[in-house]
């Protein structure tokens, strides 16, 4: 009953029939989205074998495409936060205004289980990337001992791998941070909103989520310091991977893998600082979530009347967004701006980005009607063949970074290391992400729908 396999594997391709194609763009956008995180990991691990600057190798990469479109490739990770504040939202809305509940009866019925619901939704792909780690193995912290042991992966599993220093960090989990991140949104949006939706009648919900993006503005203008964390230089000086690796983790790569680190040892070591500070922790990242929140409010408030001026406003957005992501390209000599213009910029970069993209997705799920409305957007973000690479998306993130380590690192894709670091990249994007949709995919069929069903089943039951 639980394993259906060829239904399952048939599904990898097609939408449900009984779905509305009302939401089909967002498979084509968290596709995109999932691409690029893979190809900026991927491009960080050939980036170790380029000899560090001043090195005419460095000087290169420099002027590298893959350089270049960093900046812009690494903001697509907030098209994932923005896309589960904005599903989630829309979700718990819908359901209100059709039956609004008791304080009560959400707090104490539907809140916890919804939270269950989410962390059994993650944990078969934490155990998936669990499983990758005791294949390749990992290097144990010196002389932590077993308690220590156990913290470095219990912390991934009750959810707060973001508030751990990256210096106890396993080489498999990187990515894990962001879903310690989504479960904390999913504890703490719906009761945001639960209180927004009581008191609607004195504030808007979609002004009060806006107060709440102004307040992520304003705290990365307050934590950012451009002295002790000159992040746009970092990047043209430094390899990314042992500048964010423990000490432990570099000797480990340097011995097992026989690659060579240029080291620059620093008190602070200022990347660290602004991970810590504006990278990791929930209080950093969660302008992205509530845009999407406040685009879930905008498209079912969204009306079906036509506007011509408001459709030349359409293009005009689309223009600042276009112009937008060409001034994030990096350039290999940086020119830093004046402080205070730096602080707004890193403060407000991430909802900036996020904002775009949601104007974007609008564009595709408003009414056809809709004066906003673009169907050549939609129809491209809908195609069929994002379909398997959005269903996967979230085990495929989860593994395709230590797959990609070990195939580069230690095994057969190392040779590419002779071609440029956007040539190396763009071959192997192919093939990590294919091993990883296929590893991704028996996975899918054989553990996450069986167990899907298993809960669906049992909470069926103790509803009735």
């Amino acid at each position: 009953m639980f394993w259906q396999i060829q239904r399952d594997f048939i599904s990898l391709f097609t939408r449900g029939k009984d779905n509305t194609n009302h939401l089909d763009p967002i498979d084509g956008l968290r596709s995109i989205a999932n691409l690029s995180i893979i190809f900026v990991h991927i491009s960080m691990i050939f980036n170790a074998f380029v000899r560090p600057y001043p090195h005419f190798e460095w000087q290169e990469y420099l002027q590298s495409v893959a350089f270049a479109f960093t900046n812009i490739l690494i903001l697509n990770l907030e098209i994932f936060f923005l896309l589960s504040g904005f599903l989630l939202t829309y979700k718990l809305l819908n359901q209100w205004n059709k039956n609004f509940p008791r304080l009560e009866l959400f707090l104490y019925k539907e809140y916890p289980l919804s939270i269950l619901k989410r962390a059994l939704r993650l944990w078969p792909g934490m155990l998936l990337a669990t499983i990758i780690m005791f294949i390749f193995g990992e290097p144990g912290y010196p002389n932590g001992g077993y308690f220590l042991e156990f913290f470095r992966h219990f912390n991934i599993w009750i959810f707060c791998q973001n508030y751990v220093d990256l210096e106890y960090w396993n080489v498999t989990f990187p990515p894990l941070w962001t879903i310690s991140l989504d479960m904390q949104i999913h504890i703490i949006l719906p009761l945001i909103l639960y209180l927004f939706y009581s008191f609607k009648k004195f504030l808007s919900i979609y002004n009060s989520l806006s107060i709440l993006l102004l307040i992520s503005i304003l705290q990365g203008i307050i934590v950012f310091n451009p002295v002790t964390m000159p992040v746009l230089l970092m990047p043209y000086r430094h390899h990314g991977i042992p500048l964010l690796s423990p000490d432990h983790l570099t000797h480990w790569l340097e011995t097992k893998y026989n690659v060579t680190f240029s080291l620059d040892h620093f008190e602070s070591n200022p990347m660290k600082l602004f991970m810590s500070k504006m990278y990791l922790p929930l209080e950093a990242r969660f302008g992205s979530f509530i845009i999407g929140a406040m685009l879930a409010i905008k498209l079912l408030e969204s009306t079906t009347h036509d506007n011509k001026p408001r459709k030349l406003k359409k293009h005009v957005f689309l223009v600042l967004i276009c112009f937008q992501i060409l001034t994030m390209i990096q350039r290999s000599n940086p020119s830093i701006p004046p402080d205070l213009v730096l602080i707004l910029a890193i403060a407000s970069s991430r909802q900036l980005f996020a904002i775009g993209q949601a104007f974007i997705l609008f564009t595709t799920l408003c009414p056809s009607s809709h004066p906003y409305h673009s169907p050549w957007i939609k129809k491209f973000l809908s195609l069929s063949i994002w379909i398997p690479i959005s269903k996967l998306s979230y085990f495929v993130y989860l593994i395709h970074w230590r797959i990609a380590f070990e195939l580069i690192f230690g095994g057969p894709l190392r040779i590419l290391n002779r071609y440029s670091v956007t040539y190396a990249t763009i071959i192997s994007l192919f093939i990590v992400l294919l091993i990883a949709e296929f590893i991704s995919s028996i996975w899918y069929i054989l553990v996450e729908k069986p167990i899907e069903r298993a809960i669906q089943v049992y909470f069926h039951k103790k509803h009735v």
